[in-house]
């Protein structure tokens, strides 16, 4: 074979690998998704869609029905920590933040699980057959963890393919359903066509602000202005992506399963209260996951672009943004962009995963319908990145090695 065809074939051989592997990593999955806990009824009836965004299915009790919630939780929590520079956390090395990471995933999945056990219908509900389920949950919760850095390492779309392809079926099953229970063929086909216009709308809608930028002219003292004349800093109009729609399911959730697990344990009323605080058919819940969508909006920004990093980088190399001097007046130019910007995602995503769970108040029959802008956002704005991933590949596909 000769150099030019080998070079022009190297980028679709990777993504033609990395392809594959997905498609391995996604059969494990769905195969998992139909292998019955132990001691435990396989259909339950009972959906959350909260947990579909994070690879879960309380609808059957199956080795997948935990998804990677504890694991999604632990990563924002250790994110946050770190983020807020606390002297503590400044201290730690990467591999101690690697411990502490994995060690609170494994304490949160315990505490899920104890909580999952008590809605699944048990055949036996000894004290052994209950062990035996959880840590059979637990495994399959790992298995589903060690699979998202698989994929992330081999394949196409990082950790959040597994998420998608649940969010996936998930819609295709609703829409299989009807989305609304009870509705006539005709009624239902209606609901379809108009849900079906929605997703086409929102999607492409998601797809266009996740690709749009603010490109921020930046000086290069030590490149020739003949080529650094085009050089910005790229500030997206959703600095976190969609990433905030996905993870505010799983910190709404969160206080729910450890207040929930409390109350399993000690009995005591002020923790049942306080767990159904986070319900979305109720009106504190719909507030409360408004502020934690907001909450990570702006958190989620600043852990993209940090603009004291961003700042002090810049100064060291001797780069600046005209009109702006070096050092701190920097950090607040950028700092002002990123509020502005995380204040727009913000009133996006509450606009339309937020308010249109004010519906589940009228029925909570409808919180699989009110969920599905949430899912269609989230697989917008992951499908971009994957074809953006796609594009690198082909790109790099085109250079040629020094060696």
């Amino acid at each position: 074979m000769g150099k030019k065809a080998s070079l022009k074939g190297l980028g679709i051989s990777t993504i033609l690998a990395k392809a594959w592997w997905s498609m391995l990593y996604l059969g494990i999955f769905v195969f998992g998704k139909h292998i019955p806990l132990p001691f435990a009824k396989l259909q339950t009836g009972q959906v959350n869609p909260l947990l579909v965004a994070t690879g879960g299915d309380s609808s059957q009790a199956s080795l997948f029905s935990l998804g990677i919630s504890p694991w999604m939780s632990a990563m924002i929590i250790i994110g946050m920590l770190a983020q807020l520079r606390l002297p503590m956390m400044s201290k730690m090395t990467e591999r101690k933040m690697d411990i502490g990471q994995k060690a609170l995933t494994f304490f949160l999945t315990v505490i899920q699980v104890a909580v999952m056990l008590r809605e699944f219908q048990l055949t036996d509900n000894s004290f052994g057959s209950r062990l035996a389920a959880g840590l059979f949950l637990m495994a399959g919760s790992f298995l589903l963890i060690w699979l998202s850095v698989e994929n992330d390492k081999n394949g196409l779309g990082g950790i959040s393919l597994i998420l998608m392809a649940n969010m996936f079926f998930t819609l295709m099953k609703s829409f299989a359903n009807g989305l609304i229970p009870g509705l006539s063929a005709q009624s239902a086909n209606i609901v379809r066509a108009l849900a079906l216009f929605v997703i086409l709308l929102l999607g492409a809608v998601t797809v266009i602000l996740t690709n749009a930028e603010r490109r921020v002219p930046v000086t290069k003292l030590l490149i020739s202005a003949e080529f650094g004349s085009e050089s910005y800093l790229p500030i997206r109009i959703l600095p976190a992506g969609t990433m905030p729609a996905m993870f505010a399911t799983t910190m709404f959730a969160f206080p729910k399963y450890i207040l929930q697990f409390f109350y399993n344990l000690s009995n005591w009323k002020f923790f049942k209260v306080l767990a159904n605080a986070f319900d979305l058919s109720q009106v504190s819940g719909l507030v409360l996951y408004c502020l934690i969508l907001t909450g990570l909006t702006y958190g989620f920004s600043y852990i993209s672009i940090d603009p004291v990093q961003q700042a002090d980088d810049m100064q060291k190399s001797g780069d600046y943004i005209p009109g702006c001097q070096p050092g701190k007046e920097t950090e607040r130019y950028l700092r002002h962009l990123i509020n502005v910007f995380s204040f727009v995602s913000s009133v996006y995503f509450v606009l339309f995963t937020g308010l249109p769970m004010c519906l589940t108040l009228l029925d909570p029959k409808l919180s699989s319908l009110v969920m599905l802008p949430n899912y269609v956002i989230i697989l917008a704005g992951f499908g971009a990145a994957i074809s953006e991933q796609i594009e690198v590949l082909q790109i790099k596909g085109q250079y040629r090695g020094l060696l």
